[in-house]
């Protein structure tokens, strides 16, 4: 491989087999060198791959602008997330979760403080990404010797979703907001307080999620097959499929079009949390 662009002492742009742009990381591996020369496959670390352009001109800005120790270390933690996560994560975490915990730490340097009013949507909203983002925060505390609280697990968290659901950061938090007016809707429809702790309520948030995730990347469930049953539950759960209309009329306020297929799987979800 030849160096085709340096953007640090650990770091240059290069070409794979195809032709197409990759990033080569290692310690010092643009030490001495310019574009053109030759790199030195022995101190290859990694090699990020990334196929969106917009992502990768990001990734090598901050690969520019980040100090390298700073890098290496949200490095190591997204390998931690990864590890943690079952779920395929996008490769903008690489940009979006190492800008935020690079500002985070030049935050707390300058004793800037963030509230976050969403901290308790997310740890219930996202319990095991809360409980990743928990870890991260201690590793980042060891890391770079700074106090900072368990509440910036719930950053963590939004930022580790937006990868899981390969959308734009203010998406998530949009979504997130939703979730829980989506839920309020079903409380006040039906005048009861649904417990948190139940599997219904856990599955019913799962299915939010998902929901909403095929809706940001165009992946509406298909729905010929579901007309019938859709049509049995309406008749049968009526003040149920009025609940779920007027979540659908919700959402649709935002995005545009949802399929016979999604409407069927709300209501049954909204059946098992109300005929308890």
């Amino acid at each position: 491989m030849i160096i085709k662009r340096i953007l640090n002492n650990n770091a240059v742009m290069s070409l794979d087999e195809h032709g197409e742009e990759i990033i080569v990381k290692g310690k010092g591996i643009a030490f001495h060198k310019k574009t053109g020369d030759i790199i030195d496959e022995k101190v290859i670390d990694k090699i990020f791959v990334m196929n969106n352009q917009e992502t990768k001109r990001r990734y090598q800005e901050i690969l520019i602008s980040i100090p390298s120790d700073c890098m290496s270390a949200c490095e190591d933690m997204i390998g931690v997330i990864k590890q943690n996560i079952e779920k395929e994560l996008s490769d903008k975490i690489y940009v979006t979760l190492t800008d935020h915990i690079y500002n985070l730490i030049e935050r707390v340097k300058m004793g800037i403080v963030f509230d976050n009013a969403l901290l308790w949507d997310v740890k219930r909203l996202y319990v095991k990404e809360y409980q990743v983002g928990l870890i991260i925060v201690d590793m980042i505390r060891q890391k770079f010797d700074i106090k900072i609280e368990n509440d910036e697990a719930s950053f963590i968290a939004l930022h580790i979703v937006n990868a899981q659901m390969n959308t734009e950061f203010h998406d998530v938090i949009e979504i997130t907001g939703m979730i829980d007016d989506i839920y309020d809707i079903v409380e006040s429809q039906f005048d009861l307080q649904i417990d948190k702790e139940s599997l219904e309520y856990t599955r019913f948030i799962m299915h939010l999620r998902v929901f909403f995730e095929r809706i940001v990347n165009h992946e509406n469930l298909k729905s010929e097959k579901s007309k019938t049953l859709l049509k049995i539950l309406k008749d049968e759960y009526p003040r149920q499929y009025q609940c779920v209309m007027k979540i659908i009329d919700y959402v649709m306020m935002r995005y545009e079009e949802l399929l016979e297929g999604e409407i069927l799987y709300l209501l049954v979800h909204v059946i098992k949390l109300t005929e308890q």
